[in-house]
């Protein structure tokens, strides 16, 4: 149980260091990816090689998503961000927007790593999205069986107890 715990914040970890290189690199697009390095060692440029080669989607239509929801949960950011440091608001107001960005934050670490988890169970890429209790889930196959659909409920309940989950398969992105 105890190792457990510490691979799923491990796991986490290397989500948020993910999130965050993906989000820097598309948010300077005059950046070349040689040009972002971390200046410590020469171990800590491998290991964002690495997390970045995980974040790449075989799938372009996923790609695509991935992006388009990124740039509105920016914009959302931005805009509560901005709620919060601005005097026109109440601290009330200003503890909501805060909330809201923890739990923007939260699901998408956790979308994150249920994709990773479900490339884990044998998929080449795929497609976890939350909003509020629904999650949907599109996996890369050609099809998909009733254990399968199962067993990738299962694991998104594991990591999203309250979740409604719903499993599709993309066969035309495979």
């Amino acid at each position: 149980m105890h190792l457990q715990s510490k691979s799923s914040w491990l796991l986490a970890l290397l989500t948020l260091v993910a999130v965050i290189s993906v989000y820097s690199l598309m948010d300077s697009p005059k950046q070349s990816k040689e040009e972002i390095t971390f200046r410590e060692d020469a171990d800590q440029k491998e290991t964002l090689q690495n997390v970045t080669k995980e974040v790449s989607s075989p799938s372009p239509l996923f790609e695509e998503t991935r992006l388009q929801v990124s740039n509105e949960r920016n914009q959302l950011r931005q805009k509560l961000t901005q709620q919060i440091t601005s005097d026109q608001y109440f601290a009330e107001e200003k503890n909501k927007a805060s909330i809201e960005i923890d739990t923007l934050n939260k699901e998408e670490s956790t979308e994150t790593i249920l994709e990773m988890q479900i490339k884990v169970l044998g998929y080449p890429d795929a497609l976890v999205r939350i909003e509020g209790e629904e999650v949907s889930v599109t996996v890369m196959a050609k099809e998909l069986s009733k254990y399968q659909a199962n067993e990738i409920i299962y694991l998104v309940k594991k990591e999203y107890e309250d979740a409604n989950v719903q499993v599709k398969f993309g066969a035309n992105n495979y």
